[in-house]
């Protein structure tokens, strides 16, 4: 991270998104996301921009990115006005972090990349959430039952293992934008 703003938004940002993916996807999953988000941001920040910059937020956008793709496949049931407030948190995040990015080493080419991932891994692991009317007699007043309330750990974790190797994959086949690094500077 890059000063205390940067901090302060990151832990805003994982407090208002993190229950609630961590609630939809379930912990594992959750610290997948979380740990991809990391990987995924550095490594576009790498191939992406020759200056040396902080990643710390990375994982922050990945969860965001889960959070995204979890409304999106289950907006049906989610209720209006908490997508409504959950988005406009999303916006604030987002250009809070575009703003902080012109007065420090902040890559945003990082957290753009850990979004995008973050909405990728998480729309193959959603779970979602189905009206079926052969649920509890409490839940037939509803008209709501849940087919699955959590991803899928061996799932997830599988999908984890092959965007890992995929984003390795990328090291061999993209040259990094190297030649500008001052390497004097890195000490």
């Amino acid at each position: 991270h890059s000063g205390l703003l940067h901090v302060s938004l990151s832990c805003w940002a994982l407090l208002s998104f993190g229950p609630q993916v961590s609630k939809a996807y379930g912990p594992f999953t959750f610290f997948l996301i979380y740990v991809l988000g990391g990987v995924a941001g550095n490594l576009t920040s790498f191939l992406h921009t020759p200056e040396t910059t902080v990643g710390g937020s990375g994982p922050v956008f990945a969860i965001i990115g889960a959070w995204f793709s979890y409304q999106m496949l289950n907006k049906g049931l989610i209720s209006k006005e908490t997508s409504e407030e959950m988005l406009r948190k999303a916006v604030v995040v987002t250009t809070l972090s575009c703003v902080l990015s012109s007065f420090g080493p902040i890559d945003n080419w990082g957290d753009f990349g850990a979004a995008f991932t973050g909405i990728t891994f998480g729309f193959l692991t959603c779970s979602m959430l189905q009206v079926n009317n052969a649920s509890s007699k409490a839940m037939q007043e509803e008209g709501i039952a849940l087919v699955s309330r959590r991803a899928n750990p061996f799932k997830s974790l599988m999908i984890f293992s092959v965007f890992l190797l995929v984003l390795s994959s990328l090291l061999f086949v993209t040259e990094p934008p190297l030649g500008t690094v001052e390497l004097e500077a890195l000490f």
